[in-house]
């Protein structure tokens, strides 16, 4: 095993491993089969060269990987997502199988599932066709910034890409022809505190005007904006808190869903 090679986060292991096994075609069945694939994977993720074979398990992949990947492929099989052995004559380890229950949740489980900056970029603009070119911007340097492990910077540009939306958001709000002026104070707002604060309350006054279903989900929107807002503003002083890589992963993904539900509501008060 090299300790000179990239280690990676238990998600970065856990989210390849699921992609692996659920390929539609040739999803590997054995243990041996499947770290092959998994070291394959890591390195064209980390746009490394591919590693040659060997009969002694992964030549290439860190240890702690190595470990990781074991720990996974165990925390699935306990969550029922893989079962030991692919038929009755080869009914035991080292064979296994995506379970009926893998085969259905692996697949739905997470849709928020990205390996790297261009796919990530691509989950965010297939759930929000409209994103602003603005909150791109950023986006891609956050993206950038947590491949290469340049977490604090990666939350910022979280941070600004989600004020942008935001802003975006109250802007159309202002502008609706019958409820705009219960927005002026949103948009006049010189804080993005503040901005958040006001349009909250604004947005209650007009509640029977908007569907439920996305009434029902205001509180999320304010919550995960809330959130995004607290690790961008921590991660900009200079005595930021550790922030560790599976956050900053989390963040990244609850953006994606915030970005969508600002979209519904600009389509809502367009």
């Amino acid at each position: 095993m090299n300790h000179d090679t990239k280690q990676h986060s238990y998600e970065e292991i856990r989210e390849a491993i699921i992609d692996i096994l659920t390929r539609p075609r040739n999803a590997p069945d054995q243990w041996a089969a499947l770290i092959r694939e998994l070291e394959l994977e890591l390195a064209r993720r980390d746009g490394a060269p591919a590693p040659h074979a060997s009969l002694y398990g992964s030549q290439t992949m860190h240890p702690y990987d190595a470990e990781l990947a074991r720990d996974a492929f165990w925390d699935l099989f306990r969550q029922g997502m893989i079962t030991l052995g692919i038929n009755d004559a080869n009914p035991a380890w080292p064979w296994f199988r995506l379970s009926h229950l893998g085969k259905t949740d692996l697949l739905t489980q997470n849709p928020l599932r990205f390996h790297d900056a261009a796919t990530f970029i691509a989950l965010v603009t297939s759930k929000v066709p409209d994103i602003s070119e603005a909150a791109l911007r950023y986006l891609r340097e956050a993206a950038g910034a947590f491949y290469a492990d340049l977490l604090l910077s990666s939350c910022v540009m979280i941070g600004v890409a989600a004020e942008a939306e935001f802003i975006r958001l109250v802007d159309v709000a202002a502008a609706h022809p019958k409820h705009g002026s219960r927005f002026n104070s949103a948009q006049k707002a010189d804080f993005i505190g503040t901005k958040v604060g006001k349009f909250r309350q604004a947005i209650e006054t007009i509640r029977a005007d908007l569907p439920k279903p996305l009434m029902e989900n205001v509180e999320v929107l304010m919550t995960i904006q809330a959130i995004i807002r607290t690790a961008r503003n921590e991660a900009g002083h200079p005595v930021a808190t550790n922030v560790i890589r599976q956050q900053v992963y989390v963040y990244l993904q609850l953006f994606a869903e915030m970005a969508r539900q600002m979209m519904l509501f600009r389509q809502a008060l367009a």
